[in-house]
């Protein structure tokens, strides 16, 4: 069995502990939440690939509409969708 070494704090760059400080936290914490992210990227990996749907890229939102397929006009379609709607509705 492999012996568990501690967490030493002592030799992390003085900035990373100012930034801790800053905010407010403390570097077990943010070391916490770092761990947490990972375990959470681990279930969306299995998720994604029991689901098929392969790699999941993290996307901001003002890629989502370049990688939208080049002639689809949704924004056209709504709105004649809700021109449609208004006089069926009527």
């Amino acid at each position: 069995m492999v012996k568990e070494k501690p967490l030493i704090v002592d030799g992390l760059p003085n900035e990373v502990k100012k930034i801790a400080a800053i905010r407010g936290r403390s570097l077990g914490s943010i070391t916490e939440e770092y761990l947490e992210c990972l375990v959470f990227e681990r279930w969306v990996e299995a998720l994604s690939e029991e689901l098929g749907l392969g790699d999941l890229e993290p996307t901001t939102e003002s890629e989502i509409p370049r990688s939208r397929p080049i002639g689809l006009d949704a924004a056209a379609a709504v709105r004649e969708l809700r021109g449609l709607e208004d006089i069926g509705g009527r």
